[in-house]
């Protein structure tokens, strides 16, 4: 269960200059009115103050882990302020991908309504030879329901938009608050709590009362440069594997030429119209090209009518002496130069897309790494995102991996905040943070392999090694669809955190796997209608920090007798009301009776959803509704303890099997 003792795609905030939080340059604007001191950076009782505010965790960093923590707090009526140095939105691009399990769990935040103002769908990842002109030497298809979660499993996103619904959720929020324009400049950390000081924009200070403080500020942001390197010795160390390199990455924003803007162009005597020549010179998905050249990354980002590209090289020579700008351009031409024959014959022609329809919104040079911190976190404050971990360009791997932080640390802090015997227990404290860092480092390792596999294909020449592997891969792949399995570059990640020694779940219960999604019918208590949904949505409904999923048919013989028995069990657990109690039942029909469900009842009840009820529903290929009592063993489970994160904490046939779960769990929280 949980232990009782302590034992990027491209991005700014991976590069030397840091958007979030205070760097040392900033803090030296200050020195007339304090000391610098490592460990508390500010004498603020030399300053004129306002009056403090409390809340119950103060987020330093408002991009997308500082903003998901805030709202996945908000779920469980944890408050919390997040304090943003900026004032608007940057509305340069930054990561450009948004995959797996974070978007997941963005869906169940309330973004998944947002989603087609956000990005675009990525339905194939593409490696080439040289140039994206050639045909892909290996493609990895991403249509299907790869991940069991019946939703896109990436998309090409535009954080500027990303941020901005995640601020609007923030806004309609009545416990998470969003200060901008504030820079943190201090902390004081406490037994009990920590007093955060800031700087609002006319650097008037004042201070906030937490009992927590999250640094989602980026690689370079204070929290972790200046409160916890100092005074905890936590710092970024090399991942799984080493990579150090600076790649050029551009943002562009292309305009389709037209035969009235473009008259000359011999695209229209081929037969092109303006689409058509966007698809030829700008292709859809995400592309790879590999050496020899420079390994390259780019496609298509945002939505499709922003008409956005991504286009990152690798520039290994690089030093500050040369024109990032030049060298680009030097890159780009070639890849956007294509021969095209007139429709109705002639000799080809080379052209080139017009270079007037190419507004570029940023060239420059990033240098990238994979690091990862050796403590997440020390006493009450804790990182995530950027200021915990960055990756190389060729994963797309950070804003994700940032976002479950957040959704794995939300549950927990919740726990931390609503049962008041954890306040004296230190080591209990401890034990639920370190199961976080253990499968949030498990969770990071995972995402790094993903990248090393990409960068692989990515950045080295032909060898027979490399066919051979390929080759293998296509079998494998072949062989699994004839028994109609899938082999997913996602297959660690929707696995949960099984492989983790210390993770929050009990291993010996059942625990650790991840459930499935899949579209359900709902009865809600005292309602009269069914309504179709995801069952995250029908699971995450309860008041309570876990659910208690009970896979049972509504009109099994003995079912008043049990639920007697199970009511008793859970009075009887010791868990606190707040983190699981008879409020937290969602009833699972697994059967396929077409009966209806039960008019009344105590507690939400769901089956799965008929194919001809999600007639109009975004249905994704290779769906399979059976998925998600499989993951469960099918019939063996009858009582499952589940996480908001979708992992399943302990699972029983039988209401002993439940109390010795409820038991385990008790002591981990007491």
């Amino acid at each position: 269960m949980f232990p009782r003792e302590n034992s990027q795609l491209s991005d700014p905030e991976s590069d030397i200059k840091t958007r979030r939080g205070t760097t040392s340059e900033s803090i030296s604007n200050y020195t007339d009115a304090a000391i610098y001191n490592p460990h508390k950076i500010y004498n603020l009782h030399l300053l004129h103050l306002r009056s403090a505010m409390n809340t119950d965790v103060v987020i330093v960093g408002g991009g997308p882990s500082g903003l998901t923590l805030g709202l996945a707090l908000a779920r469980h009526q944890v408050k919390s302020i997040i304090l943003e140095k900026e004032h608007d939105i940057t509305q340069d691009p930054r990561g450009v991908v948004l995959t797996g399990d974070a978007l997941r769990s963005l869906w169940t935040l309330g973004l998944g309504k947002h989603v087609s103002w956000i990005g675009q769908e990525l339905h194939s990842l593409n490696f080439h030879t040289t140039t994206y002109q050639n045909e892909p030497f290996y493609i990895t298809r991403l249509d299907s329901d790869e991940l069991e979660h019946a939703l896109p499993s990436t998309i090409l996103q535009s954080q500027p938009r990303l941020e901005y619904f995640l601020r609007q959720l923030v806004a309609s929020s009545e416990h998470c608050t969003l200060q901008s324009s504030c820079e943190v400049i201090g902390r004081d950390e406490h037994a009990n709590g920590v007093t955060v000081h800031c700087l609002d924009s006319s650097k008037t200070p004042s201070q906030i009362h937490a009992a927590w403080l999250v640094g989602a500020d980026g690689k370079r942001g204070i929290v972790r440069k200046h409160f916890l390197e100092p005074s905890a010795g936590v710092r970024q160390e090399s991942g799984i594997f080493e990579y150090e390199g600076t790649w050029i990455a551009a943002n562009l924003k292309i305009t389709l030429p037209t035969p009235q803007s473009h008259p000359d162009l011999p695209l229209w005597a081929a037969g092109h119209d303006p689409e058509s020549v966007y698809d030829l010179f700008w292709p859809a998905n995400w592309h790879f090209c590999r050496p020899p050249g420079k390994p390259i990354a780019c496609g298509r980002f945002g939505p499709h009518s922003d008409r956005l590209w991504r286009h990152e090289f690798a520039v290994p020579e690089w030093n500050d002496s040369m024109d990032a700008s030049a060298i680009f351009w030097e890159n780009l031409t070639p890849l956007i130069t294509r021969k095209i024959r007139p429709l109705h014959g002639g000799c080809p022609v080379d052209v080139t897309f017009p270079r007037d329809c190419i507004e570029v919104l940023r060239c420059r040079p990033f240098r990238f790494s994979h690091r990862v911190v050796n403590k997440w976190f020390a006493e009450r404050t804790m990182l995530i995102g950027d200021a915990a971990h960055v990756f190389p360009p060729f994963g797309g791997q950070g804003v994700a991996c940032g976002v479950q932080d957040a959704v794995g640390l939300a549950w927990r802090l919740a726990i931390l905040t609503k049962v008041g015997s954890l306040a004296h227990s230190q080591a209990r404290q401890q034990g639920l943070l370190q199961s976080w860092a253990d499968e949030r480092r498990l969770g990071t390792d995972n995402s790094a392999r993903l990248t090393w596999q990409n960068g692989e294909l990515c950045n080295k020449e032909d060898s027979w090694s490399l066919w051979g592997q390929l080759a293998c891969v296509n079998i494998i792949q072949g062989f699994l669809g004839v028994l109609g399995m899938r082999f997913s570059p996602f297959g660690a990640e929707s696995q949960g955190y099984r492989g983790c020694a210390r993770g929050g779940f009990a291993t010996e219960h059942g625990g650790g796997i991840k459930l499935g999604q899949v579209y359900v019918q709902t009865r809600l208590p005292d309602s009269p209608t069914l309504k179709v949904e995801l069952s995250d949505q029908a699971l995450r409904r309860v008041p309570t920090v876990l659910t208690l999923l009970v896979v049972a048919t509504p009109q099994f013989s003995e079912a008043e007798q049990e639920l007697v028995a199970l009511l008793r069990v859970l009075q009887q657990s010791g868990i606190d009301p707040a983190v699981l109690s008879e409020r937290s039942i969602v009833q699972f029909d697994p059967s396929d009776s077409l009966d209806d469900l039960p008019g009344v009842t105590r507690w939400p009840v769901c089956r799965i959803a008929p194919a001809d009820l999600l007639i109009g529903y975004p249905v994704r290929p290779g769906y399979s509704s059976s998925q998600f009592m499989r993951r469960l063993g099918d019939s063996r489970a009858r009582y499952v303890i589940v996480r908001p994160d979708n992992i399943v904490i302990a699972m029983s046939r039988d209401l002993g099997g439940l109390k010795s779960s409820l038991d385990a769990l008790e002591k981990s929280l007491s």
